[in-house]
């Protein structure tokens, strides 16, 4: 069930600047009904591919997803490359595990009940719990778990909005919605990013365009363009069996 703060999130949306004479299916629209459609779910899956590139060098991050509400989650990222590196998130529904933090001391793994002083937690936040032991904390994961706290920021990112229309993906027509990029609402936009949305409100890419100086490399900016490729979807195939405590 979509929570109050998420809907008045939605709603909120078309309060981001759009340009004068927007078209019959506004950008605003777009992101309020996959907002709904991920918050609404009782289940997702898929993957999730991040590609970040700036100065001939590449890295790689997969997220395997899936998660049955209210607490059942699979969440599995990994590395790849040179410099490899796993970090994992799992629920059984009754207990959830997940990395040690960098700099806790412990093992190295968490585990923690699902429930605790009466309080019975979801699915968003046993992600909020494990926020700093994964390795790529990003938009689509954000929009499809939709903890309140992390959708306002990424609302707040979304300097200016502008529809842009029916393209493709491959063979596959989606929307495109771009904007002015900043890293929060006290920022100057300082990038862009795009956005391309499904028929059935699934995000299927995600791009951020961002420049950054950094002295000891160069004088000039740097470009650096991340893009989250996703087959994540709501009411995908499920497979029972991850859903286990993973410990230690």
């Amino acid at each position: 069930m979509m929570t109050l703060a998420i809907a008045v999130l939605t709603l909120n949306l078309v309060t981001l600047q759009e340009p004068t004479g927007t078209p019959k299916t506004s950008a605003s629209q777009v992101l309020s009904k996959v907002l709904t459609h991920y918050a609404e779910a009782q289940s997702v899956s898929g993957s999730i591919k991040m590609t970040q590139s700036a100065q001939g060098v590449t890295i790689n991050i997969v997220s395997d997803l899936q998660y049955e509400r209210p607490s059942k989650i699979y969440l599995r990222q990994e590395r790849l490359g040179s410099k490899a590196a796993t970090w994992l998130l799992t629920s059984d529904g009754k207990i959830f595990s997940y990395d040690n933090p960098e700099r806790i001391l412990g093992g190295p793994r968490h585990r923690e009940l699902v429930s605790q002083n009466g309080n019975d937690q979801k699915i968003s936040d046993l992600y909020m719990a494990a926020e700093f032991s994964l390795g790529d904390l990003n938009p689509i994961l954000d929009i499809a778990i939709s903890h309140p706290s992390r959708l306002k920021r990424l609302k707040s990112q979304w300097a200016t909005l502008k529809y842009q229309g029916q393209v493709k993906i491959g063979d596959v027509q989606v929307q495109k919605i771009a904007g002015d990029y900043r890293e929060d609402a006290t920022k100057a936009a300082a990038g862009t990013f795009e956005i391309y949305v499904n028929d059935a409100g699934d995000v299927v890419r995600y791009v951020t365009t961002q420049r950054f100086i950094f002295p000891s490399v160069s004088k000039e900016p740097v470009e650096v363009v991340t893009t989250w490729d996703s087959t994540v979807k709501v009411s995908g195939t499920i497979n029972p069996a991850l859903f286990k405590v993973v410990y230690p």
